[in-house]
């Protein structure tokens, strides 16, 4: 296993962090800082639109094309906490709070949007409401959070075409505070695309009826995101083309059934942009909470609906019984691929002839039953074809100044130096584990190369 350096956090190749994880929102509105990587989503989730016209527009407008996350806010905390929902309705006859949940994608925003759904009677009974359920006509109140937030995204993006803004919603969250004088939900990773200028929109908006902002986000390592994000790249690609396999296989024109991990990295900038997501949201909003994806002393459930939201005990409650007894339910599961991929590189190295349909579905079924129960092995112990050394050092440099940026904006820049060392081996240790397995791709050659699989093609199918 690859050893690294743990008196050095320089960003100069793969060095070590020291300690125990750490841990935001044990202190849940100081948890200010996140730098989760964002640039698939918009190859994934598709928006846009410009807000309502009642509000104003603000012209403003930052470079943040190298940003580095402002130093904590200096401002009084206590002037970031919220109003009691008990007997009071917020300042100025406004709603008490506005919680905007901004992702980013992967991150477990599936989960949220679907649990909030779940528990909108709780919700409700804590006097939350999401704008959805204020429309007339059956609708799915995770794509209407969609077509919520790309009201706040640049007019001309052509991402509006799918996902377009709805200012009924607009109109049907305002309605909330002003009619019913209740706080008010929406969660939609695509907030993490906002610009500058659909931020200050955001709060204009807001604004108008809400006196307490909270702004959630989720902070998770950059190497583990970008598997996810490669993993639900190629479902979405699978999905789209229905047989995806039998068609590949009809046409023979690639290589790969699939995009190599590489591939999907080639899409994905280095430019720290999530960091400038979340300073966007700060320069706008005083109270930024991030948590923790990696801190599994509670649920991230649990850590929404108990930490993140403002006085939510009903919904709290019943979150965590729900996690107690259930567990939490996976929304959004991940595919894996490598049969397909044997099937196919089998097909074109000529070990097989897959003449139909169906013949193409029985010997994909047929090498994992012979992997998984003959063998008795997973499919993680294939042969791997992994990125380059510099490929992975800048992923490591990315992931690192990640995790370093996070903590100091945690602390709150207090004890930073003492908060870096409780940073874990297990960093360094998970991150080893990735770069030779989950950040590479199967090596289909070298597997139909290896007797057993000869054999197998040659005898059994």
């Amino acid at each position: 296993m690859m050893k690294r350096n743990t008196k050095s956090l320089s960003l100069g190749g793969r060095k070590s962090v020291t300690s125990q994880t750490v841990s935001i929102l044990s202190k849940p509105m100081k948890a200010i800082g996140m730098l989760t990587l964002l640039a698939v989503i918009g190859n994934i989730v598709k928006l846009h639109y410009k807000v309502s016209s009642n509000l104003d527009s603000l012209s403003k407008k930052t470079n943040h094309d190298n940003f580095t996350l402002p130093s904590s806010s200096t401002e009084d905390s206590s002037s970031n906490a919220p109003t009691t929902q008990e007997g009071a309705s917020g300042t100025n006859n406004k709603a008490v709070n506005a919680v905007i949940h901004v992702g980013p994608y992967k991150t477990g925003s599936s989960a949220i949007q679907h649990y909030s759904k779940v528990l909108h009677l709780e919700l409700a009974s804590d006097k939350y409401e999401m704008p959805w359920k204020h429309l007339k006509q059956n609708v799915n109140p995770w794509d209407n959070q969609v077509n919520f937030a790309t009201c706040f995204l640049p007019e001309r993006s052509g991402e509006r075409s799918q996902f377009p803004c709805r200012e009924d919603l607009l109109e049907a969250g305002l309605s909330i505070a002003q009619q019913n004088n209740n706080s008010l939900l929406v969660s939609a990773e695509t907030f993490a695309a906002t610009e500058t200028t659909g931020v200050a929109e955001l709060k204009t908006y807001l604004g108008q009826a809400w006196s307490n902002v909270t702004i959630v986000a989720t902070y998770r390592r950059y190497y583990e995101w970008v598997v996810s994000v490669h993993r639900e790249n190629n479902e979405i690609k699978r999905s789209l083309a229905g047989h995806k396999l039998w068609q590949a296989i009809q046409k023979n024109e690639t290589e790969r059934l699939y995009p190599s991990i590489q591939d999907t990295l080639a899409t994905i900038p280095v430019s720290g942009a999530s960091a400038a997501v979340v300073a966007r949201y700060k320069e706008f909003f005083p109270n930024v909470v991030v948590m923790n994806y990696h801190d599994k002393r509670k649920s991230l459930l649990e850590r929404f609906y108990c930490d993140a939201i403002p006085h939510a005990p009903n919904t709290c409650k019943k979150a965590q019984e729900m996690m107690k007894n259930e567990g939490e339910e996976k929304v959004n599961g991940s595919y894996d691929a490598v049969y397909e991929e044997l099937t196919y590189a089998a097909h074109r190295s000529g070990m097989i002839n897959v003449h139909s349909k169906e013949y193409c579905e029985a010997v994909t079924i047929a090498i994992k039953a012979h992997q998984e129960k003959t063998l008795k092995l997973s499919s993680d112990v294939f042969p791997r074809a992994c990125p380059s050394g510099k490929i992975l050092d800048d992923i490591w440099d990315i992931s690192l100044r990640s995790e370093k940026d996070f903590i100091k904006h945690a602390s709150n820049g207090l004890g930073y130096e003492d908060e870096v060392s409780l940073l874990s081996n297990s960093l360094n240790d998970d991150f080893d584990v990735y770069s030779k397995t989950r950040l590479c791709d199967v090596d289909v050659h070298t597997v139909l190369q290896s007797q057993v699989w000869r054999d197998f093609f040659a005898e059994e199918v």
